[in-house]
């Protein structure tokens, strides 16, 4: 016993004026705050491919430490959005034509099973809301005069509706969480500017309507894979280089 009392008297003594870390959930929410303020940078262009993140400078906007900003970080390079430089901080991905190939094939199979789901699952109100929301893009597009559509993503709004439509949750984790950032940095960069893919695409989604409304699931999902594959190839027109190899041209769709 007295080898354990002379044990514990050689512990340093706890000094209790010392300041306190925040609560594990606390220092979540910051990070869940600094997270979302780098993904909002991104979707409004303010931050693009290669650019730096300035964690000190997001710190100060917030008002809170530099520990919840580098969490952030921590999480939106674990999502590929981020990639951290040993000694160089992090920085905004910057996707080669690769990249982007294979990012929308995976897109392509996925939201195509989303639209075939959300055909066969959707609720009459939800199909509604689709319709209502198709109808919201376009009232938008006029009274901006614009044949884009803005950053922030009201087209992505769209693709998010038929996603949870689908009631799979697989499939709604991968395209509606994991590469959903990844997106709106696409969009946000490469976005749709011209007046013919703009006025093309919000056809496309109207046809996609009216083939879920229907419980169409076969030309749901025909459509959708179209949609996708004329909007991956709008996004690759824009950039330069070369087609990726075995890849089809823009031309043959």
């Amino acid at each position: 016993m007295s080898k354990i009392m002379a044990t514990v008297t050689e512990l340093p003594s706890v000094d209790n004026d010392a300041p306190k870390k925040a609560p594990p959930k606390e220092a979540v929410l910051l990070a869940d705050q600094a997270a979302e303020m780098i993904r909002s940078l991104i979707s409004e262009g303010a931050l693009g491919p290669g650019d730096r993140v300035n964690e000190l400078e997001l710190s100060q906007k917030l008002g809170i430490s530099r520990g919840p900003v580098r969490e952030a970080v921590r999480r939106l390079a674990s999502t590929g959005l981020l990639e951290q430089e040993p000694n160089s901080g992090s920085r905004v991905i910057s996707p080669d034509r690769d990249f982007i190939w294979e990012l929308f094939t995976v897109r392509e199979s996925l939201e195509s099973l989303a639209a075939r789901l959300a055909a066969e699952r959707m609720t009459d109100e939800e199909r509604k809301e689709l319709t209502d929301v198709l109808a919201y893009h376009e009232t938008l597009m006029a009274e901006n005069q614009s044949p884009a559509y803005s950053h922030g993503g009201t087209d992505w709004d769209f693709h998010l509706l038929i996603l949870k439509g689908s009631r799979n949750k697989l499939v709604w984790r991968i395209c509606g969480n994991d590469l959903r950032d990844l997106f709106s940095l696409l969009r946000a960069q490469h976005g749709i500017h011209s007046e013919d893919r703009a006025g093309r695409a919000l056809q496309e989604h109207r046809w996609i309507v009216e083939a879920i409304t229907a419980g169409n699931a076969d030309l749901a999902t025909l459509l959708m894979a179209q949609h996708i594959r004329a909007s991956r190839d709008n996004l690759l027109s824009a950039m330069p280089g070369t087609w990726p190899l075995g890849t089809e041209s823009k031309a043959d769709h």
